[in-house]
């Protein structure tokens, strides 16, 4: 038995080791992305307090502009104040009127993106040098980016730094520079070998095939240390590749097994996550607001929204008690933070008491019709099952009780379905989360303490398949 396992071993030696020379080096790529590629000076949408006069303005402003309806309709910071912002839908940009004029301000959306790209890196908005609406993913902003459509704003100087922004969120989706953009694009050839996708399913029939390599070769590998008897081996590349072996062993079947339930869940299982507005809602009757319906409460967010009963609403985010802090850590970014300290909606002056809750379970509604409600949550921070690429918070999190057990991530603010996933997919973001990428460790070890650990495994697996090949060629000499 331990003859056939060292004969599998060396049989599946060569293209074993030609596997972890692509990945290692290709995985060490990402973190270094992350270490060395351009970093946001802040890493949340910009949040001010509106003056009194914004809220009474929103339906005069409407009605003076003839507006008859809109997917989302809000107040949203600007570089010249607060502004009122209309999203028709996901194709066009974005409509902005001025609530001291009310007038429209034309093609306002491009200059919002520019100010936004200005406010989180820090470069004047004077250096922007290109500008492009961008409705569809591409090769430098990729779809695990979920939000579209975003602005593509590019500043000049040799780094050539490029901003991804959204300007209905005020978030910056994705930044990168001309050496980040280089490692990507290396990153994406070496480790999915993307430039074989002409091939369609020959890509993923060679990269399986390499998966299924890895795991039987660290599966021969683990039984030989095992069967093997313990004793003092005198040459020394054998005695560091066994010891290689030892530390080896788990992390090459964890990323082997979950890169292939990846991959085949990837092209196989057809995917359900991804943004979806509401349905238009009309604009004819909306609730007039005087000043003394709006509470003395500094509010850091408007938006007018349709409720349960049919009416329009003002659903108004109250500033948190702390105030309106600008996070510039990463953690920041990765963990959210709270935007609000409370949620108020405004209506007719009878209107029943309504809440985030209710918005919830009734936006669900819209969006599955039959569907029964299993639980409803409030999510304010960032974690395995609704994750930072989704940019907003907080949410409410709706499990269904269904067959494929759906969770359902709605935002009240403005009516959209911002994600959504089954059991299947949490399971397979599940395996991706922990065996590939070791996202448990990071509240042990923190982000950058990961990405050390994960660089210093796939450094030790360059080297053991670097000895592993001069042990081969060593032995075929002889022989």
């Amino acid at each position: 038995m331990k003859r056939s396992f060292l004969q599998w071993h060396r049989r599946l030696a060569w293209l074993g080791g030609f596997v972890v020379l692509c990945w290692g080096l290709s995985g060490i790529l990402h973190p270094v992305m992350s270490w060395f590629g351009p970093q946001a000076v802040t890493m949340l949408p910009p949040a001010r307090v509106m003056p009194e006069i914004a809220l009474p303005e929103m339906a005069k402003t409407l009605e003076a502009n003839a507006v008859k309806e809109a997917r989302v309709v809000k107040l949203v910071p600007t570089a010249e104040g607060f502004a009122l912002q209309l999203t028709e839908n996901d194709l066009v940009p974005r409509r902005y009127f001025s609530l001291r004029s009310r007038a429209e301000m034309p093609g306002y959306d491009e200059s919002q993106a520019r100010w936004l790209a200005s406010y989180y890196t820090g470069r004047p908005v004077d250096s922007v040098a290109s500008v492009t609406f961008q409705t569809a993913f591409s090769e430098d902003y990729p779809s695990v980016n979920r939000l579209l459509p975003v602005y593509r704003v590019g500043f000049a100087g040799d780094d050539e730094l490029t901003a991804f922004v959204h300007t209905e969120t005020a978030a910056l989706a994705s930044l990168n520079n001309r050496n980040k953009a280089a490692i990507q694009r290396v990153f994406l050839q070496l480790h999915t070998w993307a430039w074989l996708d002409v091939t369609g399913f020959g890509r993923v029939l060679l990269v399986m095939l390499f998966m299924v390599t890895l795991f039987l070769m660290a599966c021969a590998g683990l039984a030989l240390i095992v069967l093997l008897p313990q004793r003092r081996i005198n040459d020394g590349r054998r005695r560091w590749h066994r010891w290689f072996g030892y530390a080896l062993w788990l992390p090459l079947l964890a990323w082997s097994a979950s890169g292939f339930y990846h991959l085949l869940q990837g092209e196989y299982i057809e995917p359900v996550s991804g943004m979806r507005l509401g349905e238009s809602m009309a604009l004819a009757d909306i609730p007039a607001l005087d000043g003394t319906a709006v509470p003395k409460r500094p509010i850091s967010a408007a938006s007018l929204v349709p409720v349960s009963d049919g009416t329009l609403r003002y659903r108004l985010a109250l500033a948190p008690v702390a105030g309106l802090e600008q996070a510039v850590s990463r953690a920041a970014r990765f963990d959210g933070q709270p935007s609000s300290s409370g949620v108020i909606y405004l209506g007719a002056a009878a209107a029943a008491q309504y809440s985030d809750r209710d918005q919830a379970v009734w936006l669900t509604r819209q969006f599955r019709p039959n569907a029964t409600i299993e639980s409803v949550e409030r999510i304010t921070r960032f974690g395995p099952d609704y994750d930072f690429r989704n940019k907003r918070l907080p949410v409410w999190k709706v499990n269904l009780a269904d067959a494929a057990g759906t969770q359902l991530f709605v935002d009240p603010a403005t009516g959209v379905l911002v994600d959504q996933s089954r059991t299947i997919d949490r399971a397979e973001r599940w395996s991706f989360s922990i065996l590939h990428k070791w996202n448990h460790l990071t509240g042990i070890t923190g982000r950058a303490g990961r990405d050390a650990l994960m660089v210093a495994t796939l450094m030790l697996a360059l080297f053991a398949a670097v000895l592993g090949g001069i042990m081969l060629i060593r032995r075929g000499r002889i022989h």
